[in-house]
């Protein structure tokens, strides 16, 4: 008898599909705003983490300037070399990367302004706060992920961006 309940389409419409992309990244989302939290509010953490050398917080805001100065330049090259293995194998071309940043991390790509924020190191990973400012006078907030590699640089693993409430002065 029919309950009312219908079964899924093996082919799902193109809205469904970005549905289900949308609850990805909301959930993939609010699992690293979780981690963020407990990363940079927690004593106990903060207390057992190991504190990132000077030498190497210049090193990481290096990678990040370089990797952003070369986005505004359009030097796609560059731009991809700080990118790590994983991301690397997720896009690998420089094409498919410059794509990605251009369709999702557009503050980044051409941001108006920027500063550096908080960074604290966890389990071999530097995470990097950025605010940044987009031509429109948007407010993001930017965690960069970093991992220092065999050869001692440090490669972005991940980036994800929140929008604050507001715009800049």
């Amino acid at each position: 008898s029919d309950l009312g309940y219908r079964i899924w389409p093996v082919q799902a419409t193109r809205e469904t599909a970005m549905a289900i992309q949308r609850f990805h990244l909301i959930f993939c989302s609010s699992v690293i705003i979780a981690i963020f939290m407990a990363l940079f509010l927690s004593p106990a953490v903060a207390a057992k983490e190991n504190l990132l050398s000077e030498s190497d917080q210049q090193a990481v805001q290096q990678v990040i300037d370089g990797q952003i100065s070369a986005f505004k330049t359009d030097d796609y090259n560059t731009a991809y070399s700080f990118a790590a293995p994983n991301v690397r194998h997720a896009f690998p071309s420089v094409q498919m990367f410059i794509e990605m940043v251009r369709s999702q991390y557009m503050p980044l790509y051409r941001p108006a302004a920027y500063l550096f924020g908080r960074n604290t190191l966890s389990e071999g990973r530097v995470y990097q706060e950025l605010i940044v400012t987009d031509p429109n006078r948007q407010l993001w907030q930017i965690i960069y992920t970093l991992r220092q590699q065999d050869d001692k640089t440090w490669k972005v693993t991940n980036v994800v961006m929140y929008p604050y409430d507001g715009v800049s002065a």
